[in-house]
């Protein structure tokens, strides 16, 4: 799986976004021709963009910009911007670039739908329906989707403070959509100076990408910088790309939650379909909750690749409102199935190689209390003998 970690400590913008990836995919023909001839098939006008290699405080990055060449640039609505974004498909746009794009486009509309109480289709996008924002995000889906990226990361986000100018007045950091595109992501409260993650930015981060750090290995980094120049820190993004195992025995994910609405059959039923759905283990542990009410913590190991898979069946079959995931190293033994003839049939073991290098083997307990049903004999003797034919064929 190839994946993108943000690092983000100083924020993130559209435009640091598509510095850092340009610059992270420098070496594999991911260049700014490549993207102009992408964006040609955007049915705007009235722009140039380019890049330059700056240094802030030391750290070399890469700088995108898009400079605006026509003096009036229109307002557009989330119906306008569905339709020029549909446009752009028809002329040549890729599919994955489309759909990452208004992906980025819907959760800011919805977003903003829900701090104006209004209707998606009413609206109405200033700062963002500019047309150097539209290039940010094209230009960020069409990045990821050149690079090959399948799933997108982001460290913790500083909040910033002070106040920002937009077309609604002055604002306080951060604003209102951009606090509600961040929830579900790790924010540091008060963290820095200005508007360290702006509207376009908090987008790309809620559409694109989950608050975890997956365990990969390194491939290639990018760095972009942001207009401002800031006193306590470099103003960068950096962008790691590398490869993640989807399938790992050694590299896993937990994911947890707290329970203590739900009745004990229901929750074995929750913990059956999260089995079905490609769980590695489910555990529930017994917990003290809020005003003193027992409940239940639900654990689930999971493979890289099958996390949002679980964390929405987790949050469809349990009464859970949110999930916690974190990355998990564990170290295994080498193991291996073999199969044994009983007097009460085949039967397979699992066997284990310990440290020092001796084996345990233990038989897999449906099949053993398969065949004790269908023979009427104890677990223990079906055991014992699957055990014993284990033993002889070491002999």
């Amino acid at each position: 799986m190839r994946i993108a970690y943000f690092d983000a400590p100083s924020g993130i913008s559209g435009d640091m976004t598509v510095a850092a990836l340009l610059d992270a995919g420098a070496d594999r023909g991911v260049d700014i021709d490549g993207l102009r001839d992408a964006l040609a098939a955007l049915p705007v006008e009235g722009y140039k963009i380019g890049t330059e290699r700056v240094e802030v405080m030391g750290v070399r990055a890469l700088h995108f910009r898009v400079d605006v060449t026509q003096a009036v640039q229109p307002q557009r609505r989330w119906a306008e911007v569905e339709a020029l974004l549909g446009e752009g498909h028809r002329r040549g746009l890729a599919a994955g670039v489309y759909q990452r794009a208004m992906a980025i486009f819907e959760a800011l509309a919805r977003a903003e739908a829900e701090v104006h109480r209004v209707a998606l289709a009413e609206v109405h996008f200033h700062e963002v329906g500019a047309v150097d924002s539209i290039v940010d995000i094209v230009a960020t889906a069409w990045a990821l989707e050149a690079l090959g990226v399948n799933r997108c990361f982001v460290s913790a986000l500083p909040s910033g403070s002070g106040y920002v100018k937009t077309s609604h007045g002055r604002l306080p950091v951060p604003t209102p959509a951009t606090a509600r595109l961040l929830r579900g992501f790790d924010v540091a409260a008060g963290d820095g100076y200005g508007e360290l993650v702006t509207p376009t930015g908090a987008a790309i981060v809620a559409a694109m990408a989950r608050p975890f750090r997956p365990l990969f290995t390194l491939e290639s980094m990018g760095v972009g910088a942001g207009t401002m120049r800031l006193a306590d820190r470099p103003n960068v993004l950096r962008i790691f790309l590398g490869e993640a195992e989807e399938s790992s025995d050694e590299n896993l994910v937990l994911l947890e939650t707290d329970l203590d609405d739900m009745t004990p059959a229901a929750l074995a039923r929750a913990c059956e379909r999260l089995r079905e759905s490609g769980a590695r283990d489910v555990s529930v542990l017994p917990l003290q909750m809020k005003k003193n009410r027992l409940g239940m913590r639900l654990c689930v190991l999971a493979d890289l690749g099958v996390v949002e898979t679980l964390a929405l069946a987790i949050l469809l079959h349990t009464s859970s409102l949110g999930v916690r995931f974190r990355a998990v190293r564990r170290q295994v033994l080498p193991r291996r199935s073999e199969i044994v003839d009983t007097d009460y049939g085949a039967i397979s073991i699992k066997v284990a190689v310990r440290p020092d290098g001796s084996e345990t083997a233990e038989p897999e307990f449906e099949e053993v209390a398969r065949a004790a049903s269908a023979s009427g004999r104890p677990l223990a003797d079906v055991r014992a003998a699957a055990l014993a034919a284990w033993l002889l064929g070491r002999s």
